[in-house]
């Protein structure tokens, strides 16, 4: 029984510093794409492949951060609510348990699209420069709809996992009541048109992911 409830610790918090992680990987983001990398407002789309390109091992990091990365510690989380929640086998907490894992697949697919379709648009510039276009606008349309545009999946996740804490009493009630706002905000995002959903989602999540990154650290394994 110790031995069990020192592993369950230890899932737990690994899932705890993989949420602050998540964190971090939003603003690690956020200073390479916002602080860091300066595309000129006035250039056209080609001006644009060709800034990319000089300044390409940042926008590459800053995908790997973003998507991968942040993919890889999603899969560690979802692992370390499993442990956490006292009911595993709520219907509600199950359907969360779905879109989370759902959520992986599109950040990881989106990442790897996003990687893997501008070194193809990179490597045709100079030689194509009409297909290397086409294929930006391709790649920016398969990453943005799986895993930027619209935030559905990660906003069902995050809601269905506030009702099932709740339904628990698992963490701290207001910790519950934020995911709410938050799943609610992700969900909203499918109105994309809308501005500033997607920024108040992405900040949102980020205080909710380290809130929930310490509470987990806090948290004693059931024995």
């Amino acid at each position: 029984m110790q031995a069990t409830a020192l592993n369950n610790t230890t899932v737990l918090r690994s899932g705890g510093l993989a949420a602050i992680g998540m964190a971090l990987c939003y603003i690690s983001v956020a200073v390479i794409f916002f602080g860091l990398l300066s595309v000129p407002s006035d250039i056209d789309t080609l001006g644009r492949i060709l800034y990319l390109q000089q300044e390409y091992r940042l926008v590459a990091a800053g995908y790997g951060i973003g998507y991968l990365l942040f993919g890889v510690l999603l899969a560690i989380l979802l692992q370390a609510l499993q442990q956490a929640l006292p009911d595993r086998h709520s219907a509600v907490a199950g359907l969360a348990e779905r879109f989370g894992n759902i959520w992986v697949i599109l950040m990881m697919a989106s990442g790897m699209a996003a990687l893997i379709g501008l070194d193809m648009t990179l490597r045709l510039i100079d030689s194509e420069p009409e297909q290397a276009l086409a294929l930006y606008h391709s790649r920016n349309l398969i990453t943005e709809a799986l895993g930027g545009g619209i935030e559905l999946v990660g906003g069902l996740w995050v809601l269905l996992l506030s009702i099932a804490g709740l339904q628990q009493q698992c963490f701290a009630r207001p910790l519950h009541l934020l995911g709410l706002l938050v799943g609610s905000l992700g969900i909203l995002t499918v109105l994309h048109t809308v501005p500033y959903l997607k920024d108040a989602f992405g900040i949102s999540q980020l205080i909710w992911f380290s809130w929930l990154g310490v509470t987990l650290l806090r948290k004693h394994a059931p024995v």
